[in-house]
């Protein structure tokens, strides 16, 4: 027992981690393939000759996205590596789609409320 916490809680709180992470991962994704495709602000600024703070907003948005995606990706090839005996660099592609799945069910754990809602109760944030 560590501050008050149960195993059951301890491993309920490790799950909610688990999915906030995954489906932070997943709206990093959707939001670049977005960008990818409707041609992103960059490419707008560059196709009418302005060169804007917009553009430096995706870029730092960007770099942003680019750390915690990176982070979560770290954290789920390690999990990983407790079941898969492959070396760190033969497992991150699971790892990745590991983290896709993860964040398509996450709506499913949470059903309307996600982490930054009012309603979730202090102890699973």
């Amino acid at each position: 027992m560590s501050g008050g916490v149960t195993g059951a809680q301890d491993l309920l709180l490790a799950e909610t981690l688990g999915l906030a992470m995954a489906r932070r991962a997943a709206d990093i994704l959707d939001r670049h393939r977005l960008a990818l495709t409707s041609g992103g602000a960059a490419d707008k600024a560059a196709a009418t000759g302005t060169e804007g703070g917009t553009a430096g907003a995706d870029d730092a948005q960007f770099a942003a996205d680019n750390a915690i995606f990176t982070a979560v990706l770290d954290a789920a090839n390690e999990c990983l590596g407790r079941f898969d005996t492959r070396p760190a660099d033969e497992r991150w592609c699971d790892a990745l789609l590991q983290v896709i799945h993860l964040g398509q069910l996450a709506p499913f754990a949470w059903g309307d409320r996600t982490p930054d809602s009012p309603n979730v109760p202090e102890w699973r944030l």
